[in-house]
């Protein structure tokens, strides 16, 4: 794809090739306490066993003088499911599924693929874990957050509004299609992540407001919604030339004002909604304080406890415990990548209209919860029994990046000795009950969750996005910006949003297998 040499390098990027192939239909004080239960509740036999081993660039012009044609001036007010599709193709609430009660036991066993412990196997780790206190933890801006989630159901848009308000003019694919364009554009123009969640919001949101739009239209929305989101998230927004240029100057420049000044007018200048990213983000942040939280009194779980020793044994250590805590926003090798994965699998997870049915801050908790367990389990849950200097770690159940999906690696080893798989899904279950108990704690403290069921739905729609594969590749502001800056300032490093090229390939595939167009 050729690019345009501007000031900086800016995507020129239109998807005729794609599109047209495409049949498109019209710090703290420890809880010593809690951390002892938890430590007691993994004492038992069976815990200590180890296994071994559209045409998008089509030229549209908007004079002032004649604005698009609204029709519909509907208002959802309220968003209600789960839903399910009857034989005449009418979309109906699913009673069955909101009365089904899903308990924790079921919840592990469908999304980790371990049963419970048969009756022999001692069972009463579980029983002191759901005896432990609660968490005595407490998350930062809780009166920021209460207000985020007062207003999560005022942002939320019409999950079936491509099925209604729009009649199929654009399809689920198209909605795809689109988002990964302004994904990479986003990428190529070095903005942050929550400037393309943003601008995707106030797509989604227009979609289900405006009846009708049509394909030629649909670009320029997605184009003016980025140009807004910059003006709204960036310090340094590129100029509405540039975004001009992004789509092949397909659009003049008074059609993009045009089309901005519509989006703000329809959207009643409500733009600064808690987008999932956000949410997503703030629980990173929140979970590794939780963590230093409760496992920090530990010796050598912090980087510090090992200050005084030799620096060869010093950075030995080190890399243990990187490998070993389980977080997401230390500027480590280990924790990057955990946040890199998170991250794709939340960004080819919005392409998929069935987000559209979960609230962002449901969404992220269940995203969240997802990578947690996957790479507590890909650790072989060592945070969880580490004791200290003198701990020996065990043999890792799988290799780095062998297995990356939860419910082929839970409970499907080799062959061992009479029994051993039996031990093996014991020690399973109990070790996914201890990180669910302590999720379930972080929800309920950090966002309000007060019972893990109710992300149940959030965990089902992200467990597919976990077969895609993830890519490391660096931001491209790696290119702009000087090692040592981004270094400097390494939040703000993670800010900047990235891109796979593999994403619309692997929703569009997912939505024909869905027989969703």
């Amino acid at each position: 794809m050729q690019k345009i040499q501007t000031r900086s390098k800016r995507p020129n990027h239109s998807r005729k090739s794609t599109l047209e192939t495409i049949s498109i239909p019209k710090e703290n004080n420890v809880v010593s306490t809690y951390q002892q239960n938890i430590k007691n509740s993994l004492k038992s036999r069976h815990l200590r066993e180890r296994h071994k081993s559209v045409n998008f660039s089509t030229k549209f012009e908007i004079e002032c003088g004649s604005p698009i044609d609204f029709e519909c001036n509907e208002i959802l007010e309220i968003i209600s499911y789960p839903c399910k599709p009857t034989s005449s193709g009418e979309i109906i609430f699913d009673n069955e599924q909101i009365l089904t009660p899903k308990g924790s036991n079921s919840f592990i066993q469908e999304f980790h693929g371990v049963q419970a412990p048969p009756p022999e196997f001692e069972t009463s780790g579980i029983e002191e874990i759901s005896k432990a206190p609660h968490s005595h933890w407490k998350p930062e801006n809780k009166d920021y957050i209460k207000s985020m989630i007062e207003k999560e159901y005022e942002y939320m848009p019409n999950p079936f509004a491509l099925q209604s308000i729009q009649a199929n003019n654009i399809t689920a694919t198209m909605r795809a299609i689109l988002y990964d364009w302004m994904m990479e554009v986003s990428s190529e123009f070095t903005l942050k992540r929550e400037t393309f969640h943003l601008s995707i919001t106030y797509v989604d949101r227009f979609l289900s407001i405006q009846k009708g739009i049509k394909k030629d239209e649909f670009q320029l929305i997605g184009l003016a919604a980025m140009y807004i989101a910059a003006k709204t998230e960036e310090v340094y927004a590129p100029k509405i030339s540039e975004w001009a240029k992004s789509a092949d100057n397909g659009y003049s420049l008074p059609a993009i004002k045009m089309m901005e000044k519509i989006i703000l007018s329809r959207l009643d200048w409500k733009i600064f909604p808690a987008t999932i990213y956000n949410w997503t983000n703030w629980l990173m942040s929140q979970w590794d304080k939780f963590v230093e939280f409760h496992f920090g009194c530990v010796n050598y779980n912090k980087p510090k406890d090992f200050d005084h020793l030799p620096p060869d044994q010093k950075k030995k250590e080190q890399k243990k415990l990187e490998k070993r805590l389980i977080v997401f926003k230390y500027s480590n090798h280990q924790a990057y990548k955990r946040f890199r994965e998170s991250l794709q699998v939340l960004d080819i997870g919005v392409l998929d209209i069935g987000i559209a049915k979960i609230t962002p801050r449901i969404a992220a908790s269940g995203l969240l919860y997802l990578m947690i367990s996957k790479f507590f389990y890909q650790t072989n849950y060592n945070l969880l029994y580490y004791s200290g200097p003198d701990y020996h770690e065990s043999p890792p159940v799988f290799e780095e990046n062998e297995c990356n999906n939860i419910s082929m690696c839970f409970g499907d080893g080799e062959e061992g000795p009479a029994g051993l798989e039996d031990h093996r899904e014991a020690q399973n279950f109990e070790n996914a009950r201890v990180v669910q108990q302590l999720y379930s704690g972080f929800i309920s403290a950090s966002c309000d969750i007060k019972n893990i069921e109710e992300i149940y739905e959030s965990v089902a729609f992200f467990h597919p996005f976990l077969e895609f594969e993830i890519v490391y590749d660096l931001p491209l502001v790696c290119k702009v910006q000087s090692k040592e800056k981004l270094e400097s300032h390494y939040e703000e490093f993670l800010a900047y949003q990235t891109h796979n090229e593999k994403n619309v390939d692997f929703v569009t595939k997912k939505l024909k297998n869905q027989n969703i167009k």
